[in-house]
Parts: structure tokens; C-alpha cells; sequence
């Protein structure tokens, strides 16, 4: 008889168990077809927001090279710009600064959209390094419209804009040139730092 009362008890139990397991499965579908994606504590709104979303960035077999060489000089004094501001204000209202409508303004806004940060400043021009892959988004951005994709294999090329030859005193107007994509930018500041360092052990 106990044997029996003990039987029954644990059939109740294993059966209230069992239905309480289905239901909550039950309500949890019922939640997950309302917002499948939603989450209890962080909407995807939020999420976006907090970590953004990176997009995809196209590799090509080509870099960007700026055709303005960073070398080049001027007879007229050239005009000093608010670095705050960009290249697109500056060629609206002032061109180029300088006596060449083709000549690098150089307050970076390619270096600003570059994802691999490959574009450093010399000389008030704009000079793509190495670590460029070709996406193409500085071109977009330069208001002067002198910056092309080449192939990575070109060995010499015209670094100069000014292909209608238009008068100007740049001393380096459509001069011949040996394609160079410098290294990273960081690589001569830890150089130094390499030197001093030494220096430090040495003494």
C-alpha cells in the first residue's frame, strides 16, 4: 500500500514538472515570434548605436597616388589656411592658394576617410603611403579631383595635375617621376624613439 501511494506520488510530480517545463517552452516561443531579434534588456537600436556596424571595405590590385608632388615649390608666397577647416571650403571660396588650380590644398580631408589611415601631410600635400589598398574613398572626397588609382606595378608616372599645362610657377609641373609609396608614417617616430633609447643604454 505505501508502495503504491509512494508510485502515485511520483507520477504527479514527474507529470507537474513535465507540463510546467512545456509551458514555459510555450510562452518563450510565443515571446520570440513577437520579437524574434529583440533584446529583453538592449533594443537593436541601442546596439547600433553603442557598437556600430564596420562596412566593407574593397581590397583592389591598385593604389591611390595624389598626381601633386609633395616636393614641389612656388614663386608666389602661398596662402596659410585654418587647418579646422577643408579642402572643399577652401577651393569653394579661395582655390588652391596657391598660382596652380591643380595644386594639393592639403588639410587632409582624404586622410580623414582613408580606413587605413594611409595618407600623411608633407609639405601642405596630401602623400599616400604603403598601407593604402586601393578602396578608393579619397577620391571621392578631393575637391580638385587629383588623386587616381594606378597599378601597383607602374614604375614612373606624371605626378602633376595640370595636364592642359596651364601657366603656373610650380617647379615641378608634369615632371616624370619614379612611383614611390612611402612606408608607415609611424615607422621614422619609433626609429627615433629606437636611437634615444640605445642612447640611454649605452650611457
Amino acid at each position: 500500500m505505501i508502495l503504491m501511494i509512494v508510485f502515485i506520488i511520483l507520477i504527479v510530480l514527474v507529470t507537474s514538472v513535465f507540463i510546467v517545463l512545456n509551458s514555459s517552452k510555450f510562452f518563450n516561443k510565443t515571446e520570440d515570434k513577437k520579437n524574434p531579434k529583440e533584446d529583453l534588456l538592449v533594443s537593436d537600436n541601442e546596439i547600433d548605436f553603442i557598437s556600430p556596424s564596420v562596412p566593407k571595405v574593397d581590397i583592389t590590385e591598385k593604389r591611390a597616388m595624389v598626381m601633386c608632388n609633395c616636393h614641389k615649390e612656388f614663386k608666389v608666397t602661398r596662402s596659410l589656411f585654418n587647418k579646422e577647416h577643408t579642402c572643399f571650403m577652401i577651393n569653394s571660396d579661395n582655390g588652391t592658394g596657391t598660382d596652380c588650380k591643380f595644386s594639393c590644398i592639403g588639410l587632409g580631408d582624404c586622410a580623414r576617410v582613408c580606413p587605413q589611415q594611409a595618407i600623411n601631410i608633407i609639405n601642405n600635400t596630401a602623400v599616400i603611403t604603403n598601407l593604402c589598398i586601393g578602396c578608393g574613398k579619397c577620391i571621392d572626397v578631393c575637391p580638385l579631383h587629383i588623386i587616381q588609382l594606378i597599378s601597383r606595378n607602374k614604375e614612373i608616372v606624371v605626378k602633376c595635375g595640370n595636364q592642359e599645362c596651364e601657366p603656373t610657377s610650380c617647379s615641378t609641373i608634369l615632371k616624370e617621376e619614379k612611383v614611390e609609396w612611402p612606408g608607415k608614417k609611424d615607422f621614422k617616430i619609433w626609429r627615433f624613439c629606437y636611437k634615444i633609447f640605445r642612447g640611454i643604454i649605452k650611457s
